[in-house]
């Protein structure tokens, strides 16, 4: 029995199409055709991934006569005849198939690559097949991953940049409105403060805010700012109380008391890093933005 033939006997045996095992061992399914003929013959290493798939050894499918006979009837033959060794000629053409063009590769052209098989695993999780390309291919398909990779970077460069854009006109806008009706209708400002000059504090004051709300999205120094100021706040002292109705009603109400501070503490530091990070971002607002350019928002965020 011929290689081809026994190659075609287990793949049958395993149910397996032409196409099936030629998936199975990166080749096409003309090159398994081509064993089945024998035609042509696999090389070591594919013979390897057949036996392993076949459940076999290497032997038994190298082996030119098919072994019917139980061992135990062969102990005496083996004692009395030693077996001819022949040498099975391995033609080393049509390896394997190229992951980019599907064509297969001469031996001369054969370039190997890990790719994982699940991008999104990582460490001992990861798994790793070997991918087969003629040279050339590979040379594309890695110029290929670096254009696209630019590309992914510049559409983050993008995203951020409308972002922070957006987010800080919105502030801005919201800034200039409330300002303005501020001036315009409380009427103890309204009196002193010309319309003019009204307008005017409007537009520095969404300037303000505009500048800061870009600069702590893009991760400038002024978000760190705007953290330490909006987490200021006081420790209140432990409550001394008596164990009885009038001790724990001065309890209820020194606690109540403390929460009333405290959130009124916690909305004037709010107040504080917002009036202290919006004029720090005015005057920051030019060197974040020229960084920004410069870096094409690579780190922002």
């Amino acid at each position: 029995m011929s290689l081809g033939t026994r190659i075609k006997k287990f793949r049958t045996e395993k149910g397996l199409t032409q196409k099936e095992l030629a998936d199975q061992v990166h080749v096409t399914f003309q090159t398994v055709s081509k064993w089945e003929k024998d035609e042509n013959e696999p090389d070591v290493s594919t013979l390897r991934e057949l036996s392993k798939l076949f459940g076999c050894s290497l032997d038994d499918l190298l082996s030119e006569e098919e072994k019917e006979t139980p061992k135990e009837e062969l102990v005496e033959e083996v004692k009395e005849e030693q077996p001819v060794v022949k040498t099975v000629v391995i033609h080393e053409k049509e390896l394997h198939v190229c992951e980019k063009c599907k064509k297969d590769i001469p031996e001369n052209d054969l370039v190997m690559e890990d790719i994982c098989v699940h991008p999104y695993r990582r460490g001992r999780a990861a798994e790793y097949r070997k991918a087969y390309y003629h040279s050339a291919c590979l040379k594309q398909v890695q110029d290929q991953r670096a254009i696209d990779k630019i590309r992914k970077e510049n559409a983050f460069a993008s995203r951020n940049k409308k972002l922070s854009f957006g987010w800080g006109i919105a502030a801005g806008v919201v800034g200039f409105i409330v300002s303005l009706l501020i001036f315009l209708l409380v009427p103890s400002i309204k009196v002193n403060v010309h319309p003019g000059l009204a307008v005017l504090w409007s537009v520095i004051i969404s300037y303000a805010l505009f500048a800061m709300v870009y600069c702590i999205i893009t991760g400038s120094y002024i978000g760190d700012v705007f953290a330490w100021c909006a987490g200021l706040s006081i420790r209140f002292p432990g409550i001394i109380f008596s164990w009885d109705l009038e001790g724990f009603a001065f309890l209820i109400v020194m606690k109540i008391l403390f929460a009333v501070l405290g959130f009124l503490i916690g909305v004037l530091a709010l107040m504080f890093a917002i009036v202290f990070s919006a004029a720090l971002g005015s005057v920051s607002f030019p060197f974040v933005l020229i960084h920004n350019i410069n870096n094409n928002y690579q780190d922002a965020f």
